[in-house]
């Protein structure tokens, strides 16, 4: 269980935790913008105005 070690050093850590909060955000933005995307879509198939 060398990897967990390496894994929870204090050096390595300072590394990922800035990277998969980057990803994260960069996740979640894509997600809304997905889903704004899906809505308006719906929208227009039922023939809604969706910029009103």
């Amino acid at each position: 269980m060398g990897w967990i070690e390496t894994l929870l050093n204090p050096a390595t850590l300072s590394l990922l935790i800035p990277i998969i909060a980057i990803v994260g955000a960069f996740s979640i933005a894509g997600l809304k913008a997905h889903h704004r995307h899906q809505e308006r879509i719906e929208k227009i198939k039922h023939g809604i105005d969706p910029d009103k």
